[in-house]
């Protein structure tokens, strides 16, 4: 095995003419790959900037989605002896809450880049106590600051290594290295163990075949590191068979993968979906491949243990401390084995007017309705705390507008009435097409937020989840009953001006584009229909890179409501 610890500085001794970064092709241009020298330069880049920003206080927050030079960044950092801090995105909130913890790095708002190339300087100083500062995704709550050492880092990836060596391969990454999953699995294993990281995430799955075809052609092994939200959408379409045969393995992790899409992925890719099981605070605990079974393999070093409420204890040397922790999870040990199934987490209980909930019963409950795919109830805080359902619903399901939804939340209430009582139904219902989660595959405290947040404003839409597509976004709506802009437009039948579709597509292009875009004017701007409270849409933001021109396409039940260009001034980062 070729694996190197990171506390043994593999990024210095590895010969300098070694590949290490893959750059696709894109284009015309033809893919090539780039030394090890080469990235050593970036490294210098970045160890010049840090020096010209030094305040005394040694911690950087870095966030910069370049996996080149967010790895060159890093190890920068680490050459100093100083603390490097990961927000989780680079929202403005997120930016204001750690704005004390750390000079800003990356594609931060206002953060310097590197500049040109320069020869690295290596010294003797020794590595910081902590490799690296996370946040946890807040699936339950507000991100929770987490740190992690080098001995930590070093003894997962010398676990993930021995299990499945990546020597040799070009490493596809579908996910974000600002979380623990991507920055082990598409970062640090590359760094340790010889293998060739790529210059660029893969966001689309046409990027993926094509990339794998690359990988065919130039007769050079792939793995792929992804997620369920990208492997639940990999199209039937698209020829996946040239590129399979360079696969050596392909990883899912943040969420259990559901088992129609390992199978589907399976047949397409032709390779197993090797599902990673952990958390950012425990770091990886088991792992399996469904088409053999649906229980979990421990990693090796990791012991479990269950008690009489099956919750799950852990002894694992990915763990901050030593000695044996409870988790939120639930899991059942099978009989003579190690091997375990995951139960969901503990039963959390709310108490909604006045009465005791379990919310996992209430989960089951509405996840066995008809027409209904996927479901979690949340607690709202309003007046009083009432229950919100988020619902993802077959295609024949999904309601266009208010008399639909209405119809649709008074059956699904009647049925849910056999085994609740009233005060303890869902009063906000959000129903999805597609389960909204980030780029790990969970729902957070984010996106819960986002779904609701009609509730708060009423000048915002009601916001069902959103996806990429090609130089842009697709983000599912609904013109919430009481929105602001419908007051007195029209007595008769109220309807969505136009001014406030425009409003909201650029205040979605800000979020989405991740940076400062001015609106200049309307270009060919056409509103075909209008949109009722309670209609559905999805709203089409394209740019293409560089150009001041916000493509704009709203379309809905009753087809399409808007379509044409948003002038733009400033600039703006496509992410």
């Amino acid at each position: 095995m070729s694996f190197r610890e990171l506390r043994a500085r593999p990024w210095r001794d590895r010969s300098n003419e070694t590949p290490l970064v893959w750059c696709p092709p894109h284009g015309d241009a033809p893919g090539r790959e780039l030394a090890l020298s080469a990235w050593h330069r970036r490294v210098g880049a970045w160890q010049a900037l840090l020096a010209s920003l030094d305040d005394g206080r040694g911690a950087w927050l870095l966030f910069e989605p370049d996996p080149v030079e967010f790895s060159a960044a890093l190890v920068a950092i680490w050459e100093r002896g100083e603390a490097a801090i990961l927000p989780a995105d680079n929202q403005p909130e997120t930016v204001r809450r750690l704005a004390e913890q750390g000079v800003a790095l990356g594609e931060i708002p206002g953060a310097p880049r590197a500049g040109a190339d320069r020869a690295p300087q290596w010294s003797d100083r020794p590595l910081p106590e902590i490799a690296v500062t996370l946040f946890t995704s807040g699936s339950t709550g507000a991100p929770q600051r987490l740190v992690k050492t080098f001995a930590q880092l070093d003894a997962e990836l010398a676990t993930q290594a021995a299990l499945w060596p990546q020597a040799g391969c070009r490493v596809i990454s579908q996910v974000s290295h600002q979380h623990i999953y991507g920055l082990f699995f598409a970062l640090m294993r590359p760094l340790c163990e010889d293998a060739t990281l790529v210059a660029d995430t893969c966001r689309y799955p046409e990027t993926l075949n094509a990339w794998l075809d690359a990988c065919a052609r130039d007769t050079k092994p792939a793995v792929v590191i992804s997620a369920p939200p990208a492997l639940s959408r990999l199209p039937e379409t698209l020829a996946w068979q040239p590129g399979a045969r360079s696969l050596r393995h392909v990883y899912s992790s943040g969420a259990p993968l559901a088992r129609a899409d390992s199978d589907r992925a399976r047949a397409l890719l032709a390779t197993p979906v090797h599902e990673v099981y952990g958390s950012s605070e425990t770091g990886g605990i088991g792992w399996r491949i469904q088409q053999q079974g649906e229980a979990w393999t421990p990693l090796p070093g990791v012991h479990i243990e269950c008690d009489e409420a099956q919750r799950l204890w852990l002894d694992s040397p990915h763990l901050a401390t030593g000695g044996w922790q409870r988790q939120a999870d639930r899991i059942q040990r099978l009989p003579d084995s190690n091997d375990f199934l995951l139960l969901g987490r503990a039963d959390p209980v709310a108490k909604i007017g006045g009465k005791r909930l379990s919310l996992a019963a209430m989960d089951r409950a509405l996840g066995a309705l008809d027409g209904v795919e996927r479901a979690m109830s949340l607690p709202l805080q309003r007046r009083e705390l009432r229950l919100a359902a988020v619902v993802a619903l077959s295609p024949q399901c999904v309601p266009q507008h208010h008399a639909e939804h209405r119809a649709l939340v008074r059956d699904l209430r009647r049925q849910l009435a056999a085994e609740f009582e009233p005060a303890l139904l869902p009063r906000y219902w959000r129903f999805v097409s597609t389960w909204p989660t980030n780029a790990q595959g969970k729902l957070d405290a984010a996106i819960r937020q986002r779904l609701f947040a009609d509730l708060d404003d009423r000048r915002v839409p009601r916001w069902l989840g959103e996806e990429a597509v090609a130089d842009g976004f697709r983000v599912t709506l609904e013109v919430p009953e009481r929105c602001q802009f419908l007051d007195g437009h029209f007595d008769g039948q109220p309807v969505l001006p136009g001014v406030a579709l425009v409003h909201w597509a650029m205040t979605l292009a800000a979020r989405l584009f991740a940076g400062p875009i001015t609106f200049a004017g309307l270009e060919r701007l056409r509103f075909t229909s209008p949109l009722l409270p309670g209609d559905r849409f999805t709203m089409t933001l394209t740019r293409r890179s560089g150009t001041p021109k916000l493509h704009l396409r709203c379309e809905g039940g009753r087809g399409e409501h808007a379509s044409g260009r948003l002038a733009l001034t400033g600039e703006a980062h496509d992410t």
